[in-house]
């Protein structure tokens, strides 16, 4: 049954139901929309507005969480473990996610030093309790990349590259095994392969426009190397 993903470039919800399909190895086609004025036919199909859409033939899923899920039980090998306590805590987990990439929005755009700071103080109490449950290496839970770590490349990919504005976004002696799990995750062949080739660019561009914090430092970083 052919698979289609609606996109934004952008999104990193679209971005986790990507990863999932070219972890596995699922082929795939793919549509890109501009949010800000969505076309009519996505009106029409998508419940709530928003990406991404899976279209599955003639069935059509939303949610993110919903599609990789679909897609694991689907498309074997499983990505979730055997273990029915394991499988239910990795669930949790790609649920934080989504809290995580909440929090990771208010470090991107919040319009002053002091509320950067208040929003990546919070960031970094989410990594508290993240250090805590990465049990293996290099992925989450070991040597075999999971949906969990389909979930959160999405939000350490976006995040590197905030990192190469304020460094403090990252902290290795506070969060070693976040910083490794990073890491792994960024060079990862189907996180990278995932987003569209200038992601960085596009990225950086949406950013500029933002009368946020990270903007001012990011943009004062540019003037200072002309």
């Amino acid at each position: 049954m052919s698979l289609k993903l609606i996109s934004y470039k952008l999104c990193p919800y679209v971005h986790k139901a990507a990863v999932a399909l070219r972890a596995k190895g699922i082929p795939y086609d793919i549509a890109y929309i501009d949010l800000r004025r969505p076309p009519d036919w996505f009106r029409r199909i998508s419940p709530l507005g928003k990406v991404p859409l899976l279209l599955v033939g003639d069935d059509v899923l939303f949610e993110s969480t919903a599609i990789i899920e679909y897609l694991d039980e689907a498309h074997p090998p499983r990505l979730h473990p055997d273990d029915l306590i394991l499988r239910a805590k990795h669930r949790a987990w790609i649920l934080f996610a989504d809290a995580c990439l909440r929090d990771y929005y208010r470090v991107a755009l919040r319009e002053d030093e002091a509320g950067f700071e208040e929003a990546l103080a919070r960031l970094h109490g989410d990594f508290d309790q993240i250090e805590s449950a990465v049990t293996g290496e290099p992925f989450f839970a070991g040597p075999e990349f999971s949906l969990v770590d389909a979930a959160y490349g999405p939000l350490f990919f976006q995040l590197d590259i905030l990192a190469g504005i304020h460094p403090a976004i990252f902290d290795p002696e506070r969060h070693p095994r976040v910083v490794r799990w990073k890491e792994a995750l960024v060079a990862h062949p189907a996180v990278r392969a995932s987003v569209v080739p200038d992601f960085r660019e596009l990225y950086l561009d949406w950013l500029s426009m933002k009368d946020s914090y990270l903007a001012q430092l990011w943009l004062e970083g540019e003037d200072g190397d002309e």
